[in-house]
């Protein structure tokens, strides 16, 4: 009894917990609809300055043929005025004749003009999508929410002293055994060396690497945009802030590069008093594995340094909540803290994951990890108890080394290291 109601305590827990995601994807929804009512106001901006520049020009060129067909009617009446004064009875005739072809050609003109819409006043406005019209209308609400109660499996057991004892068995179905991967997309990276990668919250793409530095973009299809180099010498991490800003380091330098995608251009430095492997970002602050082995948090406006955690760590992090991820030293361990530095667990079996190198987690804690030696990807549970195998050697073709779980997409990228291969999946949780 005592632990049905430890678990409905908890369940109340969950509840806040899982409002406030939902007010968290409302607000990315939101954030998403204004995005693109911008894009579409933007682009009708466009269309209504090429409309207005297009009629002006018409209207200009309407004004130039009027001057002219002026200029040639005052001219003809200074030459009627010279006929009558000086002009034989001949040459007056002749001159008339001529004068009349000018005129007949004048009035046609004029008559087309008329008849025609070069005269017309040209007003602009426009037509309204009626979607737009009647958004209020139709859209009256986010969605409705649901409250769903879950079932329980109940088992009752004896003790040996013959007393009752109530064994709760849940396995929800974020657990890693309900965890699969369907590809979406096998696309080329170009990359010889891959250090990094990571995923837009609009689905673009971006992977980093190594020796020679550079980062490539490509679009949610997989196809391929445009190369950013000239950044910083030997990148090894890279990190989403928003669709148009990533974060990158490098072991080569004390610093966080911020660049701007659409102009390939580093715009602001963030000193880090030490050299860096792995980097994640995370509400307003960055996690850096240290050369030093520890975990390293970088505010991304006040740029203040705390160190967080520390366990020998090494190269890739990842956090969650309270809760960081890192590489040990030997490259075949996880290691699982809190920001008080309190050891968690680890997790370490060559038989199933070697040579250990990006490191990725989902909204569950669930934690994606590739191996380089053993050329697989598998999924550690959030209290390192349970793993499985998600995709091996003949899944990859190759080493796998960078690795990226957007949540709100639920998708996952995996890049390998050398052969330029990468490749794009969803994750379904069932």
């Amino acid at each position: 009894m005592r632990l049905i109601v430890e678990d409905r305590q908890k369940n109340i827990s969950s509840l806040s917990d899982s409002k406030n995601k939902l007010k968290s994807e409302i607000s990315a929804i939101r954030h998403k609809i204004n995005q693109h009512l911008d894009q579409i106001q933007d682009h009708f901006i466009v269309e209504l300055n090429k409309a207005v520049e297009s009629s002006t020009q018409q209207l200009q060129s309407s004004i130039a043929s009027l001057k002219k067909t002026q200029n040639e009617i005052d001219e003809c009446i200074d030459d009627v005025e010279t006929i009558k004064k000086y002009a034989t009875n001949m040459q007056t005739f002749l001159g008339i004749k001529l004068l009349e072809t000018k005129l007949n050609k004048t009035e046609n003109d004029m008559q087309c003009w008329t008849e025609g819409s070069s005269l017309g006043l040209t007003v602009v406005s426009y037509k309204m999508n009626s979607l737009l019209q009647n958004i209020s209308n139709e859209i009256t609400t986010f969605g409705k929410p649901i409250i769903d109660v879950q079932p329980w499996e109940l088992s009752l057991q004896k003790r040996k002293e013959g007393q009752a004892q109530l064994t709760v068995s849940l396995e929800p179905k974020t657990s890693v055994e309900h965890i699969t991967l369907k590809l979406k997309t096998n696309f080329k990276t170009f990359c010889t060396d891959v250090s990094g990668c990571c995923i837009l919250p609009c689905g673009k793409l971006v992977v980093s690497n190594f020796d020679p530095s550079y980062l490539k973009l490509f679009a949610p299809d997989g196809k391929y945009e445009k190369p950013i180099k000239n950044i910083m010498p030997y990148i090894y991490d890279v990190a989403c802030v928003d669709n148009k800003t990533v974060a990158v380091v490098s072991n080569n330098e004390e610093n966080i590069k911020l660049v701007n995608l659409k102009s390939g251009k580093a715009f602001r430095s963030i000193h880090t008093d030490s050299l860096s492997y792995g980097l994640t970002y995370i509400k307003g602050s960055f996690i850096i594995s240290s050369d030093k082995g520890h975990l390293l948090e970088v505010g991304l406006e006040d740029t203040k340094t705390n160190i967080i955690g520390s366990n020998k760590v090494s190269t890739y992090v990842a956090s969650f909540e309270n809760n960081l991820y890192s590489i040990g030293q030997d490259k075949n361990t996880v290691v699982c803290q809190n920001r008080n530095r309190d050891l968690l667990w680890t997790f370490t079996d060559e038989t199933v994951i070697k040579g250990i190198r990006g490191i990725t987690v989902d909204e569950h804690g669930n934690l994606f990890v590739a191996g380089r030696e053993s050329q697989n990807v598998i999924i550690i549970s959030s209290d390192g108890t349970k793993h499985k195998i998600l995709l091996t050697e003949t899944d990859l073709c190759g080493s796998p080394w960078a690795i990226d779980y957007n949540s709100e997409l639920k998708s996952l990228l995996v890049a390998n290291e050398k052969d330029g291969q990468a490749f794009l999946y969803s994750v379904h949780y069932s």
